[in-house]
């Protein structure tokens, strides 16, 4: 009987050498992976829940020009349980320039919900009649 050998194909040449399966990480780079990711994981968790330094945004509710010397502001604060909030109230005229100025505190108290705003009313003098009254910004004392 004749032997017959049937030569390789040239499939390399044609379609390029097939992929061959790369090593994966080392146990060492796998464990300097996974104290990288838990340390990025508590320093997000750490900056997420920390306290705040400002207060969250007050909100202006109502206003009413009472007369040229005197407008009634109604502002949301939001209080805080642990530190005193204080707030500048204003009121502005046509030019936005500032005709009456007031500071208002929400004093701290365990009692109080930071999540919904507790109304104050604010009763400002001013020097000329009034445009509007908002509360322009508020900070921890």
């Amino acid at each position: 009987m004749t032997e017959v050998t049937v030569a390789q194909p040239l499939q390399d040449d044609r379609y390029g050498r097939p992929r061959t399966h790369k090593r994966g990480l080392s146990r060492r780079a796998r464990i300097i992976s996974v104290i990288v990711l838990l340390v990025v994981a508590a320093v997000i968790a750490v900056w997420a829940f920390r306290p705040q330094t400002n207060p969250t945004t007050p909100q202006t509710l109502d206003y009413s020009v009472v007369d040229s010397s005197a407008t009634h502001v109604s502002v949301g604060i939001f209080p805080d349980r642990q530190r005193d909030v204080h707030c500048i109230v204003q009121a502005t005229n046509d030019s936005e320039a500032i005709v009456g100025f007031t500071e208002v505190t929400v004093p701290a108290s365990a009692d109080n919900d930071p999540n919904s705003p507790k109304r104050v009313e604010v009763e400002l003098a001013t020097t000329q009649l009034a445009a509007s009254g908002h509360v322009d910004s508020c900070w921890f004392e």
